[in-house]
């Protein structure tokens, strides 16, 4: 079977290909330093029929922390949808008979939820912090279900919670919040720096899931992607979450960082409170073991530790 990871290069993709690689399967990663701009329709058709996947694998996005999606919340939609509209084109076009995983960003649910289910998708609106990126994860769910109506093309889409492991940014623009702050920990620690400022006031909770552990849902899904029951997204969701201050504490435990932690409360928290309901995830999935919070950490702060300096 031929896989192709769209984004294959950035840290969600880079943990897929590594899991895929195990598999007999063979594995492509295309980003836009292979030439492949997903921006532009033409350059999109020409390397999918170079490659004729049987999977789609879309985890390209202009995406990067609530700051840069809201300052440049124009670019980001702009972007985000030129990319998402030529995907399913051309997907459609080349290999009708292929199929899209999407990993749904969580941010796409309404604001004012605190336990995102499934059917309360589309019951408000996404919370103004994540107005952009939020709104254009809501259009992956939309285009699927279209091309699927129309065209018969098939679609599997998973919300997923904020993910955090290795092959992430150093940038803490564009870094994933968990991975962002293990970062800054890492490299005050080196520094022997005696404080670290963090964005926000760490009173939101939120639910993280370890990239590599993505990954694996993913080869399971491909593994029995013609059996029934992925017409309807699904929460890649533990149903358990913790607060900013208290992920915060347990990354500077397992760094060993003893400086102290001054909460920058002019940048924004986003929403209060981001938990995923696991109930059809465990009924897909019933054996499934997540990674501990704990040791994903500790592979996190290992992978900044051994590129280290930035």
């Amino acid at each position: 079977m031929k896989i192709l990871i769209l984004g294959g290069h950035g840290f969600v993709g880079r943990n897929m290909a590594k899991e895929l690689k195990r598999t007999k399967n063979q594995v492509n990663q295309l980003s836009r330093r292979d030439g492949l701009d997903l921006r532009d329709y033409n350059t999109t058709k020409k390397y999918f029929r170079k490659i004729m996947p049987d999977v789609i694998i879309n985890v390209a996005a202009d995406v990067g922390s609530l700051n840069y999606v809201t300052e440049r919340a124009a670019q980001v939609v702009d972007n985000n949808m030129r990319m998402l509209l030529n995907l399913y084109k051309a997907a459609n076009d080349i290999v009708p008979r292929g199929i899209i995983i999407n990993p749904v960003a969580n941010c796409a649910f309404p604001g004012g939820e605190e336990l995102y289910s499934e059917s309360n998708f589309l019951n408000g609106p996404t919370h103004q912090s994540v107005f952009a990126y939020g709104n254009t994860r809501r259009m992956m769910v939309v285009l699927s279900e279209v091309y699927k109506m129309q065209c018969g093309f098939r679609s599997i889409n998973f919300f997923v919670p904020n993910m955090y492991g290795p092959y992430d940014s150093t940038d803490p623009n564009k870094a994933h919040a968990l991975n962002a702050l293990t970062c800054k920990v890492v490299e005050a620690k080196h520094k022997g720096a005696n404080e670290i400022n963090v964005w926000g006031s760490g009173v939101v909770i939120r639910e993280w899931l370890f990239a590599p552990d993505c990954a694996k849902v993913f080869m399971k899904t491909i593994e029995r992607k013609e059996e029934i029951g992925w017409d309807e997204p699904i929460n890649i969701g533990q149903n358990f979450g913790l607060s900013v201050r208290e992920l915060v504490n347990i990354i500077v435990k397992e760094a060993d960082f003893n400086g102290k932690i001054l909460w920058d409360r002019s940048m924004p928290d986003g929403a209060p409170k981001k938990v995923m309901d696991d109930r059809k995830f465990l009924k897909q999935f019933p054996n499934f073991k997540f990674t501990n919070l704990r040791d994903g950490i500790r592979e996190t702060i290992k992978y900044y530790e051994s590129i280290y300096p930035y």
